[in-house]
């Protein structure tokens, strides 16, 4: 296996530079049919690991010289094994496939929360959060996709352009995501070294990250609204509009109704779906849904189990004659499903309505019950519990012909899919306004983080500017 130092020569010397220009124009053809991994055919950067501590070692002997952010003060909301404190960071020399960005906006991901109420495993300080939009300020020596000054939504994938997965058009599991190594990106006023985290660390005045994270973006479209998009947004989108698509004129449901399952409602809308049924026990969520698309709207608190399958099955349309069924299957049910839902290990907010089951698993369950046969099932779960399980009936799995499609980021290819996101939002299409339901001062990041915990607004953004 190559080491760090062959591989950071290859890409320097050896092989044809993929430049910002070819990027910018042909980023979309280059996601779907090899992209840079084409032009550059060698296998992504550092692909031994980040557990390989000898890659470790060499890629933080590689920072180039200091640069113009070297020692520049950032505020930070910092996660340690059992608690976030807000801290003041001193940026370190770059990685020369670092890049340095000016943070706009982020906005507060669900997925984030569990340190607020749980303790980790032993680890390094690491900047919380995913998702943003800002300024480049700095790249580093090796840096292709992006230059000082371009505006880029930083995304929640990878796309390295040259593993296996991107060659085949799935850059939302792009194997680079799972084999950077966690290098320091800052200190603390002791000299404590702070890592850039598994995803990019999004909740600091000044974020430090790889570039293969970074999408530039041309637009006036607000920062808090493009942070929306960064990882909520696009999934919920994705849901609907990525990998078979939903059908104009079909019937959709959607379990879920947290910031993705409205953005999904959203893209279900905008791929002209008749139908569209919203799922979730908070009325606020409900009544956004409504507002953005939903066609109807239940309560599991109020219909639990079979009563809600039943409910969603008259709002849908038996398609089989003479209420036939195949291999006793239902006919009569949406065309799509799509769970949102997820799982907590949080009670919810004071005054928000909690759900039948805590774990997300009978939603999900629900989800692939009440999908009709031949019908699509599109599944997200990023809440649920480690180990969780669910059973279907085998008949249902081998021969009812229904889809599971299941996928990190909802299929969503950052560089293909985030400027066609934006532009939904230029036209109107897509209501980011609406998704932005508080915003938070820097010095707020931590309130902001609890109030995404709690579910009492359908996103937190925290404001940089």
């Amino acid at each position: 296996m190559a080491s760090y130092e062959d591989l950071v020569n290859r890409m320097g010397a050896d092989q044809p530079t993929f430049s910002r220009r070819e990027m910018l124009k042909q980023g979309a053809a280059a996601v779907v049919g090899g992209g840079a991994g084409a032009l550059i055919g060698q296998p992504p950067l550092l692909a031994q690991g980040p557990q390989n501590a000898a890659a470790t070692a060499a890629a933080e002997a590689e920072r180039q010289a200091p640069g113009k952010t070297t020692g520049l003060k950032t505020r930070a909301l910092v996660r340690y094994a059992d608690k976030l404190e807000t801290e003041t960071l001193t940026l370190l020399p770059l990685h020369p496939q670092h890049v340095v960005i000016r943070n706009q906006a982020a906005q507060c991901c669900y997925s984030t929360t569990n340190v607020l109420n749980t303790t980790t495993p032993a680890m390094n300080a690491t900047v919380a959060g995913h998702g943003g939009v800002g300024i480049v300020e700095e790249v580093g020596s090796a840096v292709k996709r992006v230059r000082v000054g371009d505006q880029v939504i930083i995304a929640i994938t990878t796309h390295c352009g040259a593993c296996s997965n991107c060659l085949n058009g799935r850059g939302d599991l792009c194997y680079q995501l799972a084999t950077r190594p966690r290098l320091p990106s800052a200190t603390m006023s002791d000299g404590t070294p702070v890592d850039i985290a598994f995803l990019p660390s999004a909740y600091s005045e000044y974020v430090v990250t790889w570039e293969d994270f970074l999408v530039p973006v041309f637009t006036k479209v607000p920062p808090a609204e493009m942070a929306v998009l960064a990882c909520v947004g696009a999934t919920g989108l994705g849901l609907a509009m990525n990998r078979y698509p939903i059908e104009a004129g079909t019937e959709v449901a959607v379990f879920g109704l947290g910031p993705i399952g409205v953005s999904a409602v959203q893209g279900a809308r905008i791929q002209g779906a008749k139908t569209i049924i919203g799922i979730d026990p908070i009325r606020y969520r409900r009544e956004l849904a409504l507002k953005l698309g939903a066609t109807h709207v239940l309560d599991p608190n109020a219909l639990r189990g079979n009563d809600l399958i039943n409910r969603i099955r008259e709002l849908t349309p038996d398609v089989a004659p003479a209420g036939r069924r195949y291999l006793g299957e239902h006919v009569a049910g949406p065309l799509y499903v799509i769970e949102a839902a997820g799982g907590t290990r949080f009670p919810v907010g004071v005054g928000v309505e909690s759900p039948p089951d805590m774990t997300g698993v009978e939603p999900l369950q629900q989800a692939w019950t009440v999908a009709r046969s031949a019908g699509y099932v599109r599944t997200c779960s990023i809440g649920h519990p480690m180990g969780a399980s669910v059973s279907f009936p085998a008949a249902q799995w081998s021969n009812a012909g229904k889809t599971h499609v299941p996928g990190n980021y909802a299929g969503v290819q950052a560089l293909r899919d985030l400027p066609k996101f934006v532009r939904l939002i230029e036209q109107g299409l897509y209501d980011a306004k609406s998704m932005v339901g508080r915003v938070f001062t820097t010095n707020q990041m931590r309130e902001a983080q609890q109030a995404a915990a709690d579910r009492t607004w359908i996103t937190a953004v925290i404001d940089f500017t």
